[in-house]
């Protein structure tokens, strides 16, 4: 396998030392500057390789989308092609567990409320991992089962949020069976009764 490019690097470089100050100090309050000396770079290497601060902010939010859907990935995988409880536990308890990116999206949900470009980002990050769900549960995709994968998602979200305050459920058994019960609702019956 060959190399990584001097231009990844410097991203990934650069990328890492973001994350950090936005953690450290904030998002809001990161500056260029504090990344270039996190980095260990001259503030115009770190232009050079990663733009301005929104191009940023654009890397750490794939940065994130990455670690989010690897961790999915890496989770469903290990379930293998079942699409049973174990599959959807996997979903509801395993999603979004990375607390660093969570520390972080929280940061980026405050700064989209003022920033619409941001706010769109945000908007494809959660569509996307909705997707990655839907993709792996519903080989037969309808209205219903995207719905579905929306509420399971938000689910998911929901409880790697309340975790962070320690108000998440006793067992993760008891939020999978929750799960469970609304994957087995007449969705289709439910979204036909919508339309009339």
């Amino acid at each position: 396998m060959p190399r990584p490019s001097i231009a990844t690097e410097r991203r990934e470089e650069i990328l890492q030392a973001f994350e950090a100050c936005a953690l450290r100090k904030g998002l809001e309050a990161t500056t260029l500057a504090d990344v270039a000396e996190e980095a260990g770079l001259p503030r115009p290497l770190v232009r050079h390789f990663m733009g301005n601060r929104a191009d940023m902010v654009t890397g750490l939010i794939e940065r994130m989308m990455q670690r989010t859907s690897g961790a999915i990935e890496k989770a469903l995988a290990a379930a293998g092609e079942q699409r049973d409880e174990e599959t959807l536990q996997i979903v509801l308890s395993r999603a979004f567990v990375d607390p660093i990116s969570n520390r972080l999206m929280i940061q980026l949900w405050q700064q989209s409320w003022q920033d619409k470009k941001l706010q769109t980002q945000l908007e494809d990050v959660y569509r996307r991992c909705v997707e990655q769900i839907h993709d792996r549960l519903y080989p037969n995709p309808t209205e219903a089962t995207y719905e579905l994968a929306y509420a399971l998602a938000a689910m998911a979200l929901g409880n790697a949020v309340f975790n962070q305050f320690n108000v998440g459920p006793g067992s993760d058994s008891a939020f999978t069976q929750i799960g469970k019960a609304l994957t087995e609702l007449p969705m289709e019956e439910i979204f036909e009764e919508k339309r009339q």
